[in-house]
């Protein structure tokens, strides 16, 4: 299920990429609307995903909430907080204990408080033993509780070392002129209209859909932001899949809190694959703040052993 939806997967990331940059009203013009959701501020904020899969009379879904992400940019802080269930995924909760897992999900939380970051799940523990067998290197401590990844110099070294650019990164057209707003997303073959005022998680909403010219989309500015080998997966998911998306933008207050695509398969109705981003005000469920008892994690050893392990085909290679 995972290569046949892969193409649609590339092109439902850059259309997400591109409209979860907006934040809503009650007007009719819904480029006026979008142009004040993108001046709405939320700070902090969270983000939950959701998705949905069939193919071949199998479902595969993922509740929102159990995918969640809270920026603080004020603070300069982050989390993310995720809780699947086995079920949800297909998977045998036996294969998940070959991994160290005792429960019936996979779950995983990252906190980062400006000056290191943390995580913590069962399965890293399993990794690290993985990784780190025979060296000395592993450390003592609970190795499934909270664990620091590394400080803010040591990830920044990371991350240059594995480079960038395996999510799209598209820029949101400018806020402000909702004509000039309508101007450029038409010349990109996008197109917005008003669907009507719906609630959405206990809030009125107005509903936006988003239409597509295929082939001014490819021919977009936007479509040059995408690498080579990621443009032609979406001009693949496009031949194969007709796609509807929507945004939903609280009408009191001008904020973006709903953004969902689905795309359905133009040779089978049945085949169908959705995603959902909800936005809101951090509501708890996620932990935010930083353990203060943790395993300090041996970044440096572990980066050695893997790619020992792996080869340099995880650097890319």
């Amino acid at each position: 299920m995972r290569r046949r939806f892969a193409p649609l997967a590339v092109l439902l990331l850059i259309l997400s990429a591109l409209i979860a940059a907006c934040g809503g009203s009650s007007t009719a013009d819904p480029y006026e609307l979008l142009s004040k959701a993108m001046n709405a501020d939320r700070d902090p904020v969270q983000v939950n995903f959701g998705m949905s899969a069939t193919v071949d009379d199998t479902t595969m879904s993922i509740d929102p909430a159990s995918i969640g992400v809270v920026i603080d940019e004020g603070a300069g802080s982050g989390a993310v907080h995720v809780s699947i269930a086995a079920d949800d995924l297909g998977i045998d909760p036996a294969d998940l204990a070959e991994l160290g897992v005792t429960e019936d999900s996979i779950d995983l939380d990252v906190v980062w408080n400006g000056d290191a970051a943390y995580a913590r799940s069962p399965i890293l523990g399993t990794v690290l033993e993985m990784a780190l067998a025979g060296t000395g290197e592993l450390p003592s401590g609970d190795l499934t509780d909270w664990l620091r990844l590394g400080t803010a110099e040591e990830l920044a070294g990371l991350m240059e070392l594995l480079g960038s650019g395996a999510i799209p990164q598209v820029t949101p057209p400018p806020a402000g002129d909702a004509a000039a707003l309508k101007q450029q997303l038409e010349a990109a073959g996008i197109t917005l209209k008003i669907a009507g005022t719906e609630q959405r998680d206990g809030v009125e909403a107005t509903h936006v859909t988003i239409e597509l010219d295929v082939d001014k989309v490819l021919a977009s500015d936007y479509a040059d932001t995408v690498p080579a080998d990621q443009l032609a997966d979406v001009e693949r998911a496009l031949e194969e899949y007709d796609l509807e998306a929507g945004l939903w933008i609280e009408t009191s207050n001008s904020q973006l809190v709903e953004f969902a695509v689905t795309g359905t398969s133009k040779a089978d109705a049945s085949e169908v694959v959705a995603i959902v981003v909800k936005i809101g005000d951090p509501d708890g469920t996620i932990e935010t703040s930083a353990p203060t008892d943790f395993v300090e994690l041996p970044l440096d050893a572990l980066i050695t052993n893997l790619m020992q392990l792996l080869g340099p085909g995880l650097l890319g290679g």
